[in-house]
């Protein structure tokens, strides 16, 4: 069996401080390391090969509101620089423990450069993270970055086991009548849509094709309060055999 590591909306650089919740880098770093020590713990439990981590947006806070701006504890220049390190540490890490680790990206919505109506749809700064991986880990032998097949700017598809999983953010897919659009997108049968953007776990199976949605390491912010969401920082690990 493979080990399927989440590493969704870590919207590192936010900083989070109310009656439910209290977060900011350190905080990120520090979940990050405990998130480690358990990936670690279920693939001796379960023997994994191999791991997948898929990051599926939003890694960086961004700038896209100014509640969010005057927030922040770091730029969104200082953002990228920092997550891209602890996710390099994070990889180097697990390299330790499987037999090969391979990261795959999509970007989310956090990290475009304009305003919704006006930002292209290919041009968002999570990009940057997975170009600084491949130069940071070049020298890791068993870390592939950027494995499978980037459909475009907002989908990629990846074969774990045998079985085409397709990952997307989620902003642009809110609805179970879209897991068949990406279906027929994809042009190739799905097993499985992996997706984030909605900061809860969840997993559930629309016309035969299994849906994972991992949380968040951000957890409840002010927009949440606002909007009266409850929610806890989470991740998810499926494990995927034969």
């Amino acid at each position: 069996n493979d080990i399927l590591v989440s590493l969704n909306d870590i919207h590192y650089g936010a900083k989070v401080n109310n009656y439910w919740n209290k977060y900011d880098s350190d905080i990120c770093r520090d979940m990050m390391r405990r998130y480690l020590d358990r990936i670690i713990e279920i693939g001796r439990l379960h023997r994994s090969e191999n791991c997948i981590v898929w990051e599926n947006g939003d890694a960086i806070s961004g700038n896209i509101h100014y509640s969010i701006a005057v927030t922040n504890k770091e730029n969104v220049i200082q953002q990228v620089i920092g997550v891209s390190e602890l996710i390099a540490e994070f990889l180097a890490e697990l390299s330790k423990h499987f037999a090969s680790v391979q990261f795959v990206s999509v970007s989310g919505n956090h990290s475009r450069l304009d305003v919704k109506d006006r930002a292209l749809q290919s041009e968002r700064m999570d990009d940057l993270v997975e170009w600084y991986l491949a130069a940071r880990l070049q020298n890791f032998d068993n870390v592939l970055i950027g494995v499978g097949e980037k459909v475009d700017a907002t989908m990629y598809l990846i074969d774990v086991r045998g079985k085409t999983y397709c990952g997307i953010h989620g902003d642009y897919d809110g609805s179970a009548t879209k897991v068949q659009a990406l279906q027929t997108m994809a042009r190739r049968p799905l097993y499985a849509v992996l997706s984030g953007h909605l900061h809860h776990n969840m997993m559930d199976e629309v016309q035969g094709i299994k849906t994972v949605m991992a949380g968040s390491f951000l957890g409840m912010d002010d927009f949440c309060v606002s909007k009266r969401i409850y929610g806890r920082p989470e991740q998810m690990v499926c494990i995927c055999d034969n």
